[in-house]
């Protein structure tokens, strides 16, 4: 029930506090619940794997509201893996195995330290170690008490299931978002979101294009600097504009596919049209086939990426994100980039917003020149995607 506490982010704000007070409060309420009507010695392992699946959760995801529904899992796990009332063993010892476990954890935190995965690591193997203690103990009592099957009266047999069963698909629900969502992980499908750490090469990279005011600007102010982009185009987008497109890569920068309208449904389609329509324009309207695919918002699934295989193209995503989509202010923009900027990284910026070819960008556009100046002190050059991760810029022509 500790684990929120360690998903708290370096310099946290009063809301990541509170957050992570509720987190805890929330799986202390859960586990008690779950121990109450749903335990039994036979749901003690999927008590184990929920808490395994926390850890692994929490490892992976940002801080934020996610720390909270996380926190559910961990409460429902943790209540299985302490099974029925009434515990076993004098309240002394009871005491004394969470202290050992709270500090266990939270002792890995201090050594790892924020952002650290070691705390998750002990509390998997923690609740791993716990639940096959306890199995043994049970196995070897003797008498009713151990003879007689744990857990709730046959009259509870419902709560239970429905409990279990909300816990479990909660956690394959769980699972399967993060899994298509961050964009940094390769669950589902290969995906590259950074280039190699032991060079001083970056991509900029410019999502939601073509703009009729901020993508050429954005090109003019990346050639004042010698440096390249890197624009993920959406297909409906290049279709009213293409002739911003052509320009884009007769200046030498580089040009991906980014599905063809931009919206928050298209990459549920298990045959995702929308990558064969993109590439058909980029192809016909600009004459070249991408062989870079970044998905709107980051959002894949196994069968998108099953597609994006069969073109041999491949999922770029990025490491450093400004959120420059909900401000105005193109000093914070750039300063988050710069903060979290390091050799290897794939900048995501947006040179237009869901396809709108006219839609003002001007943040980005304050923002550009001061990024620019930052990689320059920081020895970071700014590169195409494809000279940054290696491989083919495009694919044959007949591939679209």
């Amino acid at each position: 029930m500790a684990l929120p506490i360690p998903a708290l982010p370096g310099s946290p704000a009063l809301r990541d506090v509170v957050t992570v007070v509720v987190a805890v409060l929330l799986a202390a309420g859960l586990a008690a619940l779950y121990a109450r009507r749903a335990a039994t010695a036979r749901t003690r392992w999927v008590g184990a794997v929920l808490v395994v699946l926390s850890c692994l959760l929490y490892s992976v995801t940002p801080a934020g509201v996610s720390t909270a529904i996380i926190a559910l899992l961990v409460g429902a796990g943790a209540g299985l893996v302490a099974g029925p009332r009434p515990w076993p063993g004098p309240t002394a010892a009871r005491a004394a195995g969470v202290a050992l476990a709270v500090v266990s954890v939270l002792g890995a935190w201090s050594i790892g330290g924020t952002g650290s995965s070691l705390p998750f690591v002990v509390a998997a193997i923690a609740a791993v170690v716990a639940t096959t203690v306890l199995a043994i103990a049970r196995a070897a009592r003797v008498g009713p008490a151990a003879g007689s099957p744990a857990g709730p009266a046959s009259e509870g047999r419902g709560v239970r299931r429905a409990l279990l069963t909300v816990a479990v698909v909660g956690a394959v629900g769980l699972v399967a978002w993060t899994g298509c969502n961050d964009p940094q992980l390769s669950w589902f499908g290969p995906v590259v979101w950074h280039g190699p750490r032991d060079r001083p090469q970056v991509a900029i990279t410019f999502d939601d294009g073509p703009n009729s005011t901020a993508s050429l600007e954005v090109a003019r102010m990346l050639d004042e600097r010698g440096a390249r982009g890197t624009f993920f185009l959406v297909g409906k987008a290049v279709a009213e504009r293409p002739d911003i497109a052509r320009q884009l890569v007769e200046d030498g920068h580089l040009v991906g596919n980014h599905s063809w309208r931009h919206d928050y449904w298209g990459w549920l389609n298990p045959l995702y049209p929308e990558l064969g329509e993109t590439q058909e324009v980029i192809g016909r309207e600009v004459g070249v086939c991408p062989r870079f695919f970044r998905p709107p918002h980051g959002q894949r699934t196994p069968l998108m990426n099953l597609q994006v295989a069969r073109r041999d193209m491949v999922t770029a995503t990025w490491d450093v994100s400004a959120a420059d989509w909900v401000t105005d202010d193109g000093e914070l923009v750039a300063r988050r980039v710069l903060d979290r900027v390091r050799p290897g990284s794939i900048i995501l910026l947006h040179d237009s917003i869901d396809g709108h070819v006219d839609v003002d960008r001007q943040v980005v556009l304050d923002a550009l020149p001061i990024i620019l100046d930052g990689l320059e002190r920081k020895g970071l050059e700014p590169v195409r995607l494809d000279e940054l991760v290696g491989g083919p810029a495009y694919l044959p022509d007949d591939d679209c």
